[in-house]
C-alpha cells in the first residue's frame, strides 16, 4: 500500500505511515565467532532471507582457524552490508561488548554463527518492540536443530511477560540469546556485556530487569542448532554451567531480588535454614521495584516455579508448603 493511494483514506495513511516508520529503523546483526564452519554459511543466508531489509552486519571473529574468515568475506560486504573485524581476538561477552560499542544503530539484533533465523524473525520483532517503547528486549521461541540441520521440535517454553521473566531468572535464563533484538542505549545503560563466560546473557538479564522490561515473543523465531562443539554443550559437559550460573546470580541478586550475596548464595546450594522466609522478602522487595502486589508474586504460577529450585528436597515442610502452592494454582 503506497502513502499517495492511502491518501484518500486518513486511517490507511496512519497505518502506512506507521509501516514506513517500522521499517526505516535500521538493525545491526551482532555476531561473535571463533571457527564457525561448517554452519557458518546457513547463519548468513538465514539474514539475507529476511523479510525486514533494513539491517547490517557487524561480525567479530575471535581468532578463527577453519576458514571462517575467508567464508565471511565471500558475503560482507557484497551479499551483506557491513564489516568483518578481524586480528583483536577476545572472549564472547568482551567481543559482544566492543561490538555495541561500535554500533551506529540503536537496535541490535543477535544471532550465533551456528544458528537459523525464520524468515519473517526480524519483521516481528522490530514490530513488537515499535508497538512496546517500554520493552528493551525481546527474544523468540526457538526449534531445536541437530548437527545436521535436521529439527527435533521446540526447545522449553520461555516466558514472555516480565513479571514471568523475572521470576523464572530466579533459577535460570528465560532469554534465548542467539534470539533477542534490543536497545543499545538500553544495554550501555546497564554497563553492557561483561566477560562471564558461557553466561554473558544471564549476567545482562539480570541487570537488565531491574531497569527495563523484557519480553518474549510465543512464536519461534529460530533453529537452534545442538552439536558438540557449542561453547555452551562443552561448559555443560564439562560441568560448569552450574557454578557458573550461581556465581553470576549471587552479584546480581541485591540489585534484582533485595538479597545479600551470601543469603542469594545459600539459597542457590539449597543451604538457606529459613527459605520461605527468604523468597517471602524477595516477593516484596519486587512489590516496591517491579510493581503488583507481594501476594499475587508470591503465589503466580512463575514465582512458584522460580524459586521451587531454591528449595533443598531435604526441607520437607517447605516442599510440602511450595506443592499445596502450585496445587492450588492448578486448580484455580
Amino acid at each position: 500500500m503506497s502513502i499517495s493511494t492511502a491518501n484518500r483514506n486518513p486511517l490507511l495513511l496512519a497505518i502506512a505511515q506507521n509501516h514506513l516508520n517500522i521499517m526505516q529503523k535500521r538493525v545491526t546483526w551482532i555476531i561473535p565467532v571463533k571457527n564457525g564452519m561448517p554452519y557458518l554459511p546457513e547463519t548468513l543466508a538465514s539474514i539475507e532471507a529476511q523479510t525486514y531489509k533494513n539491517w547490517q552486519v557487524l561480525v567479530w571473529d575471535n581468532g578463527s582457524t577453519d576458514g571462517t574468515v575467508e567464508e565471511l568475506n565471500k558475503w560482507i560486504p557484497s551479499r551483506l552490508p557491513g564489516r568483518v573485524i578481524t586480528g583483536q581476538p577476545l572472549s564472547v561477552g568482551a567481543s559482544l561488548a566492543r561490538m555495541v560499542e561500535l554500533c551506529d544503530t540503536e537496535l541490535c539484533a543477535r544471532i550465533d554463527a551456528d544458528d537459523i533465523n525464520l524468515p519473517e524473525r526480524l519483521e516481528k520483532q522490530i514490530a513488537f518492540l515499535d508497538a512496546h517503547r517500554d520493552v528493551a528486549i525481546v527474544g523468540s521461541q526457538m526449534y531445536r536443530m541437530n548437527a545436521a540441520g535436521v529439527v527435533q521440535g521446540r526447545c522449553y517454553l520461555a516466558p514472555f511477560q516480565h513479571d514471568d521473566i523475572v521470576h523464572f531468572l530466579l533459577k535460570d535464563t528465560t532469554l534465548n540469546h542467539p534470539s533477542v533484538v534490543f536497545r543499545r542505549t538500553a544495554v550501555l545503560e546497564v554497563g553492557n556485556y561483561r566477560d562471564f563466560p558461557n553466561i554473558e546473557d544471564y549476567d545482562l538479564w539480570l541487570r537488565m530487569a531491574y531497569h527495563h522490561k523484557l519480553a518474549n515473543l510465543d512464536v519461534p523465531l529460530i533453529n537452534f542448532r545442538i552439536h558438540s562443539r557449542s561453547t555452551t554443550e562443552i561448559a555443560r559437559n564439562e560441568n560448569k554451567l552450574t557454578n557458573l550460573a550461581n556465581e553470576c546470580f549471587i552479584k546480581n541478586a541485591p540489585l534484582l531480588y533485595g538479597c545479600s550475596e551470601t543469603e542469594a548464595k545459600l539459597l542457590r546450594e539449597n543451604r538457606h535454614p529459613l527459605p520461605l522466609l527468604a523468597v517471602l522478602k524477595i516477593a516484596k522487595y519486587l512489590q516496591d521495584t517491579q510493581g503488583g502486589h507481594w501476594w499475587e508474586r508470591f503465589r503466580s504460577k512463575s514465582f512458584i516455579a522460580g524459586t521451587k529450585r531454591l528449595i533443598s528436597s531435604k526441607d520437607i515442610i517447605s516442599r510440602i508448603i511450595w506443592a499445596a502452592l502450585w496445587y492450588y494454582r492448578k486448580q484455580n
